[in-house]
């Protein structure tokens, strides 16, 4: 459980300037800690030695606000464009739990999570915020 709480406390830090945590993030963090708590396995290794669904699920809150940052002030990206990609992959992943959560395989699973992150890329824009 410390493990999880540094984890994030040092993702998060520097992050004060970051676009706050989207529709991306937030579906993958409750679908991640619900699946967690239902008796499913992290897949993610960065994440899985956690142990606790909600740590868990807060850790990948904070790697991902922590990955908008570095893209932004590192990578050259605007913050919009760092935001929409960050918050892109974040829908796909929540498309996946979602699917898998409903019993799909993964290669289904992951068609569902490239349909969702496909999805939201469109309706948000993300073209746009990346030219």
């Amino acid at each position: 459980m410390l493990i999880g709480a540094a984890l994030a406390t040092i993702t998060l830090t520097g992050c004060a300037t970051t676009r706050a945590p989207g529709l991306g993030t937030a579906l993958d963090a409750a679908t991640t800690a619900y699946a967690l708590d239902h008796g499913y396995s992290e897949a993610n290794p960065l994440l899985s030695s956690i142990g606790d669904p909600y740590l868990t699920a807060l850790a990948a809150v904070g790697v991902k606000q922590g990955i908008k940052y570095s893209l932004h002030e590192y990578g050259g990206l605007s913050e919009d464009c760092a935001h929409y990609g960050v918050e892109t992959a974040g829908m796909a992943a929540g498309g996946w739990n979602l699917a898998v959560l409903a019993g799909a395989a993964t290669g289904p699973g992951l068609i569902v999570g490239l349909l969702f992150g496909t999805g939201y890329w469109m309706w948000a824009d993300g073209e746009e915020a990346c030219r």
